[in-house]
C-alpha cells in the first residue's frame, strides 16, 4: 500500500531541521503558506511533497518521521496544484468569538480527532480531492487508512509491515472503531425505538390546532396599523359627535339679529368627514412610518 501513495504533507514545526533534510531529498515540494506567511513562517509551515516509491526519501521517512507526528500521507489522482489549492483552503479557521487560529489538519493527532467530528457536508468538503488518508496510529506499529464511501467515514487499522509491503486490500471493510460515522438522521438503533412510540406521535397533529389560536401581532410588524384601520369605518358610530350640532341650542341667543348669519356654520358639520380621524382611539404608534 506505500506504493500507492502519491503525497505527503509534512509538519516543519515538529521537524526541527529535518524539514531542510526532506527539501534535499525531494526537491518537489511546496509551501502550502504564500506571502509574508511563507517567509516568517518558513520553519514552522505545512509542506505538500511527491510522494514516489522506494527512493531515498521515502526511506528516510519512513526510518526518522514515522511515529513522530511528522505529517500525513495522501492518496489522490489529482496534480500537486491542486491538492495545493485544496488544503490552503483549510489553513485557518474562525472561532465563535471571531478569532483565527491555524488549524494543524497536517498533524496525524488532529486529524485522528477532527475526521470523525466532521458531518457529511464537511467530510465531502475535506476529502475533495483526496481517495484516502494515511496517518500512523497512536501505536506506531499500526497505520491508520481514512476513506469516505457513500457519505460515510470508513477507517482500517493495518499492521505496519503489511502497510509498508502493500499486503493489504485497498478498501477492505472498516473495522469497528471511533472513525467510522453513519450518514446523519439515520441512527437505525434509535429509530427502532422510536417506532412503538410513533403511534403517540399521532395526537401531535393536535398541535397544528395551536395555530387556529389567534395571537396577537408581532410589534415589529409595521403593517399591523393597516389592516387594523378598517375595522375605524365601524367606529363611525362616533358621528354621534355630529350631535355636537345640537349645541346650536346656543342659538337662544339669535336674539342678536348679527347672529343669524352665524348659522351658516352648520356648513361645518360638513367637518363630519374629519372624524374618521378621531375614530383611530389614542395617539398612533410611532413605529408607523406610514401615519
Amino acid at each position: 500500500m506505500l506504493s500507492q501513495i502519491t503525497y505527503i504533507l509534512l509538519d516543519a514545526a515538529r521537524m526541527g531541521n529535518g524539514i531542510e533534510e526532506a527539501k534535499e531529498l525531494n526537491p518537489t515540494h511546496d509551501s502550502l503558506y504564500r506571502g509574508r506567511s511563507e517567509e516568517s513562517l518558513a520553519v514552522v509551515a505545512p509542506y505538500i511533497f511527491l510522494f514516489q516509491y522506494k527512493t531515498d526519501f521515502i526511506n528516510w521517512y519512513m526510518a526518522k518521521g514515522w511515529g513522530d507526528s511528522w505529517g500525513v500521507m495522501i492518496k489522490s489522482a489529482y496534480p500537486m496544484d491542486e491538492l495545493h489549492k485544496h488544503f490552503r483552503r483549510f489553513l485557518i479557521v474562525g472561532t465563535e468569538d471571531h478569532q483565527q487560529l491555524y488549524f494543524r489538519f497536517y498533524d496525524p493527532r488532529v486529524l485522528r480527532i477532527f475526521l470523525p467530528s466532521c458531518d457529511m457536508g464537511q467530510l465531502r468538503e475535506f476529502f475533495g480531492p483526496i481517495e484516502y488518508f494515511i496517518m500512523e496510529d497512536e501505536d506506531k506499529n499500526f497505520a491508520i487508512k481514512c476513506w469516505l464511501q457513500n457519505g460515510i467515514l470508513h477507517s482500517q487499522k493495518i499492521r505496519l509491515p503489511d502497510f509498508v509491503s502493500g499486503n493489504v486490500k485497498p478498501h477492505e471493510p472498516a473495522q469497528s472503531s471511533p472513525y467510522e460515522l453513519q450518514k446523519p438522521g439515520m441512527p437505525s438503533t434509535p429509530s427502532g425505538p422510536s417506532t412503538p412510540s410513533a403511534p403517540a406521535t399521532p395526537s401531535a397533529p393536535s398541535v397544528p390546532s395551536e395555530p387556529a389560536v389567534p395571537r396577537p401581532k408581532p410589534k415589529w410588524n409595521m403593517f399591523d396599523s393597516e389592516p387594523s384601520a378598517p375595522s375605524a369605518p365601524s367606529t363611525p358610530s362616533a358621528p354621534s359627535v355630529p350631535s355636537a350640532p345640537s349645541a346650536p341650542s346656543a342659538p337662544s341667543a339669535p336674539s342678536a339679529p348679527s347672529m343669524p348669519s352665524a348659522p351658516s356654520a352648520p356648513s361645518a358639520p360638513s367637518a363630519p368627514s374629519m372624524p374618521s380621524e378621531p375614530t383611530i382611539p389614542g395617539p398612533k404608534p410611532k413605529w408607523n412610518m406610514f401615519d
